[in-house]
This record gives structure tokens, sequence and C-alpha cells, in this order.
């Protein structure tokens, strides 16, 4: 299944089958395209249905989308980006004696960065294009989970032990767009 229908309400939809979606998905995208991931043998009656039970749930997040800041990912020097990125976080390992095994500097959509269970951190190389203070944010909050790999009333004491002001960058960074 791949089709787009246009749903009152709503607008156009994107609608594609997914062999690794479990149940029924919608993305709203920065661009505010919406996509919706299908598992197979899932009915487009059924399909419909379920985008009109979130139809205030898509608009709202089309309006929260549209009010965030978008960096422009296109002119960035990668090479500089990735040197930069890397030196900041060996930088705050450094200081708070929160240790990873590896680095990998990625073009990520959804995600500023990860954690994995072998502590092998993932940084998003658009975050050169924000302030340095919500670049060390997400450098904090992936170290943080080395230790505390959720996002639990430890997870976040931890955090704030370490950056004190860590919810008010948390908030601010929700104010872009990936």
């Amino acid at each position: 299944m791949n089709l787009k229908i246009n749903i009152n309400s709503v607008g156009i939809v994107n609608i594609y089958s997914s062999n690794r979606a479990k149940r029924i998905i919608i993305y709203v995208k920065k661009n505010n395209e919406i996509k919706v991931a299908v598992p197979k043998g899932v009915s487009i009656d059924k399909v419909k249905e379920f985008i009109f039970l979130k139809a205030n749930w898509i608009r709202d997040t089309k309006k929260k989308i549209s009010n965030k800041i978008s960096l422009d990912s296109n002119n960035i020097n990668k090479k500089l980006a990735k040197k930069i990125l890397i030196e900041r976080l060996n930088k705050i390992s450094v200081e708070t004696g929160l240790l990873y095994n590896k680095v990998s500097i990625r073009n990520q959509k959804t995600r500023w960065g990860s954690c994995s269970s072998l502590n092998n951190i993932n940084l998003n190389i658009n975050l050169i294009n924000l302030p340095l203070r919500l670049i060390d944010y997400v450098i904090y909050h992936e170290l943080v989970h080395t230790i505390e790999k959720n996002h639990s009333l430890k997870f976040w004491n931890l955090l704030k032990f370490y950056l004190p002001e860590a919810m008010s960058l948390n908030k601010e960074l929700n104010n872009y767009a990936l």
C-alpha cells in the first residue's frame, strides 16, 4: 500500500506499508508532511478511521512544528562539525567522569543524540547549528545515559546534578526542529 489521500481537517496524508511497523504510526514532518506507516494486512478503512481519531493530535502537532525554529543543515562543514562535537564530548566526559565507549556523528532525522546499551554515543551533526549551551546539554544528556539508560526520575536528578539548568535547556531545545 502506497497512496496519498486528502482528509478533511488534516490535509494530504501519505500512507505506506511497512514491514517494520507493529501498529499504525503517524509522523508529522517539519515541512508539515503527514506520513502514516501501516503494518501489513491493515485495511485502508482501518487506517482512515485511525487518522480521523487522531485528527486533533495531527493539527496540534502541525501547529507546534510550524512554531519551531528550523535549522539549515545544507551548509555544514562536516569535518569541522565532527571535530567540534567530539572535542566537546571529550571535554565534558573528562570533567564529569562519565565515560563512553565509542562516538559516531551522523545526520539523524529524528534525534539529537542517543546512547546505546554498550555506551556508544551517537550525536546528530545538526547539533553544530545550535547554541553551544544546547550542544552541551545534549552531550550531558547522552553521557548521563551511560549510567541511567532511561528517562526515570533518577536519570533527571542525575542530569540536574551535572547540569543544574538541564530542565530549562531541555525546554529550549524543544523549540528547534530537526
